[in-house]
């Protein structure tokens, strides 16, 4: 409690210092009480709020008495800030003030960010939303607002890279690329996932809640920055008790990775798991997931929703997918499907996307693609927001220009490029269509197959792997390979596949377990 009045010199709130000489000061008091002659005496807990009160009275406004009078009654019927009161002291209240502080936060961030991507005027800047466990159920319930009117969520996640491949005998490459998946999803924690929402116009959620929008305002929502249309969420990672790769991590850092803030302030992935799961984004055939190589994102995220270790065979693993995410697009299966069959919804291409296609070549990352269809990245690269924002206005332009606008769903819902198991078959390929290069399929100069897509044709469901016969060929036939090692060559990495076909499985050579450099995925 601060000291009485009774303490210090006499004075009124009305002339505090009028015990020192100062003529300004007498002069300014005169003309004040001149002007003001018919209003009452001021007095500072004079106010309703405050309880009446006399000059001679205690003026600590925080005092608490019997009446529960100062500041302390404006903050609830109970007094304090204890919980179950009202006003300031009510859950929304509170709920308000720490999201408040976070928007505040992010919006710093973003203008960080800004600088760092070259200060763009791109109307999406600022509209990456960063999700911490502080803030998780708030942005959560905004995105159960959203997703029946923005059914078409583009993803993207960042994680530690590749550390371990399996050893044993492999029915064909397409389980050799599952059995490397399974064990690095089983032993790594994903970092960041980055989801953008879009209609089905291709356009991202309007930057304001209002009536005119169509957009309600969730509860506890501070309207201090625009409706995001893209969340990046972090998840709890600590480089002293989890496991990764060493060079994967370093490449994150560069792009901005903060694993401080990750070990303290990271979603805790369990309980993302449980609001994904009843947030209305998964287990619905109306919502579309658009990707990019995206074998590995989607382990993750069924990994996220299992809370266990991913099936043992891919049968089981692909029901479960399809179960989770009953529509899926994966832009590098799409363009490098037509790259083979050289047309769009049964109909030859047109120039211009004739044109792109040939521009793109080999180049298989995802930026490559970008940078020939015009599309500008927003924020920093390499971050899950960023990626998975680029990736969905990269599928808005890839469908318009190379596929006409339309994109066939037989052809390619739930193809996804990393998970090789299943592929286009025959019936999918439009009436007549033969393919040029079938006649080179078993073409091997070199020790390693070329696999010059006719592999596609003749076993469909393979999506271009190789397999492997027990004489140890490489083969359109069967039979297991031998165990990988850090020298084979086309095992841990298919890289040298004709026609831009680039990896299946990220990371290189290295044995079970090695040195696997770089994220290994090409964005």
């Amino acid at each position: 409690m601060p000291p009485a009045v009774r303490n210090f010199p006499h004075q009124v709130l009305s002339g505090p210092f009028s015990h020192l000489q100062q003529p300004h000061l007498q002069h300014h008091n005169s003309q004040h009480q001149t002007g003001s002659s018919n209003l009452p005496p001021p007095s500072f807990n004079a106010h309703h709020g405050l309880n009446q009160g006399s000059h001679n009275s205690n003026i600590n406004p925080f005092a608490q008495n019997g009446n529960t009078t100062g500041l302390a009654a404006g903050f609830g019927g109970t007094g304090g800030l204890g919980s179950g009161g009202t006003g300031l002291a009510s859950p929304a209240a509170v709920m308000g003030f720490h999201g408040a502080a976070l928007q505040q936060q992010q919006a710093r961030e973003q203008t960080r960010r800004g600088s760092m991507a070259g200060g763009s005027k791109n109307p999406l800047k600022g509209r990456i939303r960063d999700v911490w466990r502080g803030n998780l159920a708030q942005e959560m319930q905004v995105l159960r607002s959203l997703i029946d009117k923005y059914p078409y969520i583009s993803m993207d996640t960042e994680f530690p890279g590749i550390v371990a491949r399996p050893m044993g005998a492999f029915t064909t490459k397409a389980d050799y690329h599952y059995q490397t998946l399974r064990c690095n999803v089983d032993l790594l924690k994903v970092i960041q996932l980055g989801i953008t929402l879009f209609n089905e116009d291709g356009e991202p959620p309007h930057p304001q809640f209002t009536e005119s929008s169509g957009l309600s305002i969730p509860a506890h929502h501070n309207n201090l920055l625009p409706c995001p249309c893209t969340w990046q969420f972090n998840f709890q990672f600590s480089a002293q008790d989890d496991m990764y790769n060493q060079d994967s991590i370093d490449f994150l850092a560069t792009a901005g990775l903060d694993l401080d803030l990750h070990e303290k302030q990271g979603i805790d992935p369990s309980e993302f798991g449980a609001y994904l799961i009843s947030s209305g984004l998964v287990l619905v055939d109306d919502v579309r997931w658009i990707s990019f190589h995206s074998g590995y994102d989607f382990g993750y995220l069924v990994k996220l929703m299992l809370c266990k270790p991913l099936p043992e065979d891919e049968t089981t693993y692909r029901k479960l997918l399809s179960t989770f995410f009953p529509a899926i697009y994966d832009i590098k299966f799409m363009i490098k499907h037509v790259q083979r069959v050289m047309s769009a919804n049964d109909a030859p291409l047109t120039h211009q996307a004739s044109t792109i296609l040939q521009a793109i070549g080999q180049k298989s990352g995802l930026q490559d693609l970008a940078d020939e269809l015009g599309v500008k990245r927003v924020g920093t690269a390499h971050q899950a927001g960023s990626d998975s924002l680029l990736t969905g206005r990269t599928f808005w332009e890839v469908k318009k220009l190379i596929f006409n606008g339309v994109i066939d769903d037989n052809l390619y819902i739930g193809q996804v490029w990393g998970l090789n198991g299943v592929g286009v078959t025959m019936a999918a390929h439009p009436p007549g269509f033969h393919n040029q290069n079938s006649n080179s399929a078993s073409n091997n100069n070199n020790g390693t197959n070329n696999n010059n897509y006719s592999s596609m044709d003749e076993a469909p469901n393979l999506n271009g792997a190789t397999i492997y016969q027990p004489n140890g060929t490489q083969q359109q036939g069967q039979g297991p390979p031998s165990t990988p090692g850090s020298s084979q060559p086309g095992l841990a990495n298919t890289q040298n596949q004709a026609n831009g076909m680039g990896s299946m499985t990220p990371g290189g050579g290295g044995g079970v377990f090695g040195g696997f450099r770089g994220f290994g995925r090409e964005r």
